[in-house]
């Protein structure tokens, strides 16, 4: 858990450093850093994440690698929606939102083909993975 959480704090900063010429993608995956707000603390959070961009928004998905508890981003999500993020080197705000229902189901596939990591997660678990898309505000 330790060496990933620090990949995440040198992924995140050299992504920022580098304006996403380096690590918005990773194994052919987009990523984007998410500035959550925590929840607890209120200080703004870096957050590497993959990502599946759609028109003008960005889609993630709360995995947590498979595991039974949401990630803290989400949580951070979840209680503070309007945060900014970084898609190569721009920088935008978004507000957080679940996609349930009839919307998930269209979309989930896509995001197996994109990324089929995100369905050994989903075998991984009881939990549904929350997908969430990132609007633009």
């Amino acid at each position: 858990m330790a060496n990933w959480k620090l990949f995440g704090k040198v992924h995140q900063f050299v992504y920022r450093i580098s304006k996403g010429k380096l690590g918005s993608s990773l194994a052919g995956i987009d990523m984007v850093v998410i500035y959550c707000i925590g929840r607890k603390s209120g200080r703004t959070r870096p957050t590497p994440i993959a990502c599946y961009p759609y028109g003008n928004n960005v889609a993630v998905v709360a995995s947590n690698n498979g595991s039974d508890k949401d990630p803290a981003w989400w949580l951070n999500l979840k209680a503070n929606p309007r945060v900014e993020v970084q898609l190569g080197a721009e920088i935008f705000p978004v507000v957080a939102e679940e996609i349930v229902g009839d919307e998930r189901k269209k979309l989930w596939p896509e995001i197996i083909k994109r990324n089929p990591a995100q369905r050994r997660h989903q075998e991984h678990t009881d939990r549904v993975l929350p997908v969430i898309y990132l609007r633009r505000v």
